[in-house]
């Protein structure tokens, strides 16, 4: 649980110092987090003690409101949820790609026994927010003609969540 809260904060940290940094060099609002793969290397070296261990892989848009970052902690993938808006940017959730043996079986036993469950699962998160709350994600690719991948959530005691973000 430690791990989690030093994870959130050295992550809200980083993203408050690219924002702060950004706003200061243009003065006007960035719309989009395109650029932090970018930024990456000037917090590298300007704050080494605490940015040296996150490598972004890549900055994506979902949608309007929200941005993912990709990135990797000691060989394991994170992806940070944020808004898209520079200005204000906030977390909203923490993704940490987890085996699927450590899914608890209470999660993987009401997944299976969903609809879903006759469904490949591609990737299995362990989704942390500022608030604390923890729950899971499952990443499937259904079957049929529409192979788009697909995310499940699952509250820490099984029960199926409507997509919180």
């Amino acid at each position: 649980m430690i791990y989690f809260k030093k994870l959130k904060f050295r992550l809200l940290i980083f993203l408050s110092f690219i924002g702060m940094n950004t706003y200061a060099q243009i003065g006007s609002q960035i719309e989009d987090v395109d650029v932090l793969a970018e930024q990456k290397r000037v917090m590298i070296e300007n704050y080494p003690g605490q940015f040296r261990e996150e490598e972004i892989i890549k900055v994506e848009k979902k949608g309007s409101k929200r941005s993912i970052i990709y990135y990797t902690r000691n060989n394991v993938n994170f992806e940070a949820v944020v808004n898209s808006d520079r200005r204000d940017l906030m977390l909203i959730a923490t993704c940490e790609e987890i085996p699927e043996s450590k899914l608890p079986a209470i999660v993987k036993d009401n997944f299976l026994q969903s609809k879903s469950g006759e469904n490949k699962i591609e990737k299995v998160f362990l989704v942390t927010t500022p608030i604390s709350s923890i729950f899971y994600r499952i990443d499937i690719t259904p079957k049929g003609k529409y192979k788009k991948m697909k995310s499940l959530f699952y509250s820490n005691r099984g029960s199926y969540m409507k997509p919180p973000y």
